[in-house]
């Protein structure tokens, strides 16, 4: 979903603001930060671990924006990491090749430097998918097929285990795109964030039989706060403090829906919304975490929690 001039204006703003924040916040705390971006109805996210190593999970994207002029990389993902101060990526991870996740990942490509991308490599036939191939390539960038039971290495004890898709992929699920979304699970020293990419509902069943596998502090709501993965199971699974909905204003789908927002508050989670929050940033220094809106910051909203007790003993 396209973003309207003055909501561009106001994230350039803000994110010159994030880059004084981020440098109280996470580099001289040392923390680990987590930076849903505000894309719209899609999703970008960037994590940001206390040693410097870096991970950019999806690009955003607009679906028919080719040929448009408008480019979400260029216009508003490129800018929020160089506010960021993010030299390189060591880490693109695909979820999954919808054009609302990799639309922007070709600017991302063309102005940072990529160290390796994880991706499920699932057919795709899209001219942006074919540009990235192109790119990577070109580039000479590490192209890796992601499979459950991997683990991605951050630094300083962090890593981020790949919890889906499975071998062989999910066949016939309705949606095996989103069903075969790369899953993540970030763990730092007893918190948890768990990214979910589009997982719908056979996809959300699966993740919520590993039980306590995938119970997380904070969670990124799967599929943009759809109704489908909103199962009981799942979100009891996870049991999270926080979640976050990376969604679009006024999108033609009714996300989140009722049914989604009512289990998240049903197991008392704290809701962050992108359309209603702007970009969402988690600094954690376990056992202690904090969540800030950008377009809420001048009202000072604010989340915050500490990691349940037991929960380093788990891991």
């Amino acid at each position: 979903m396209r973003l309207s001039r003055e909501r561009i204006l106001l994230l350039v703003l803000l994110a010159a603001v994030a880059a004084v924040w981020w440098l109280a916040w996470g580099e001289i705390n040392n923390d680990l930060t987590i930076t849903v971006f505000d894309v719209g109805q899609g999703d970008c996210i960037l994590v940001q671990a206390p040693g410097g190593r870096t991970m950019l999970v999806d690009g955003g994207g607009t679906p028919g924006q080719q040929g448009s002029g408008w480019d979400i990389g260029r216009e508003v993902v490129v800018p929020g990491l160089m506010a960021r101060r993010v030299k390189k990526i060591d880490i693109v991870v695909i979820t999954h090749p919808d054009e609302d996740h990799i639309g922007g990942l070709p600017a991302v490509l063309e102005a940072v430097p990529v160290g390796m991308v994880l991706d499920p490599m699932l057919e795709c036939e899209s001219d942006t998918y074919r540009r990235i191939e192109e790119l990577l390539e070109e580039k000479k960038v590490t192209h890796h097929r992601a499979t459950e039971g991997q683990r991605l290495n951050l630094g300083r004890g962090i890593y981020a285990d790949v919890l889906n898709p499975p071998e062989p992929r999910l066949k016939g699920t309705g949606s095996d795109s989103n069903n075969n979304s790369v899953v993540l699970r970030v763990v730092y020293d007893g918190l948890s964030v768990l990214l979910t990419g589009d997982i719908d509902r056979v996809g959300a069943m699966r993740m919520a039989r590993l039980g306590e596998e995938i119970e997380s502090t904070i969670l990124k709501v799967p599929h943009h706060g759809s109704a489908e993965p909103a199962v009981r199971q799942f979100v009891e699974a996870v049991n999270p403090q926080l979640a976050v909905i990376s969604v679009g204003a006024d999108n033609p789908f009714g996300h989140p829906t009722a049914e989604a927002l009512r289990e998240l508050e049903r197991v008392g989670a704290k809701i962050m919304r992108t359309d209603r929050d702007g970009a969402v940033t988690v600094g954690a220094r376990p056992p202690e975490w904090s969540a800030w809106g950008w377009l809420q910051a001048a009202q000072g909203r604010r989340e915050s929690g500490t990691v349940e007790a037991g929960a380093r003993e788990r891991l």
